[in-house]
């Protein structure tokens, strides 16, 4: 990209970047899937989880996916107006909820799952042309933060006299 002030201003806009980056990557997606299926990509992840795991409460899909709970919520009703996901009385905790796939839902996950494939080999000829190690590195980034917060590392930093507050 040319005059790319974001490239240009380097590690000052790292988060902005990699939002871009986000949005350049899943806006494409999220169109196919609207296009083609009527279902949104943020449904995918608690989708396939349900799909693979069977049933399960809210704070487990939430702590497995590694979202926020008010992400989550906004997903679970997303699914449940669409008519794709059902929360049942869990009968362990009656403060919780057992999230389920209805029948529509698992029957959508199905077609999604067939788009996904080809989405799977777009997006693994990308990594091969530009960044083969990028999942490594991502997992690496990952496992830093889980050791130590960009927060803990940034009040670090001022602690041994990095810029003032």
């Amino acid at each position: 990209m040319k005059n790319d002030y974001l490239r240009d201003s380097g590690i000052k806009t790292l988060g902005t970047r990699i939002r871009r980056l986000f949005e350049r990557l899943n806006g494409n997606v999220t169109e196919l899937y609207r296009r083609e299926l009527d279902f949104e990509q943020r449904w995918f992840a608690l989708g396939m989880l349900l799909a693979e795991h069977g049933p399960m409460n809210s704070r487990d899909a939430t702590k497995m996916l590694g979202q926020s709970h008010v992400a989550m919520v906004q997903v679970v009703r997303a699914m449940e107006k669409a008519g794709l996901l059902e929360r049942k009385a869990d009968t362990s905790d009656a403060r919780s909820k057992i999230l389920h796939l209805t029948t529509a839902g698992s029957e959508k996950l199905e077609q999604v799952l067939a788009i996904s494939r080809v989405v799977d080999q777009a997006a693994e000829a990308l990594l091969r042309e530009a960044a083969p190690d990028f999942l490594e590195q991502l997992d690496a980034l990952d496992d830093a933060l889980d050791r130590l917060s960009l927060a803990e590392r940034i009040e670090a930093t001022f602690a041994e006299g990095g810029q003032s507050k």
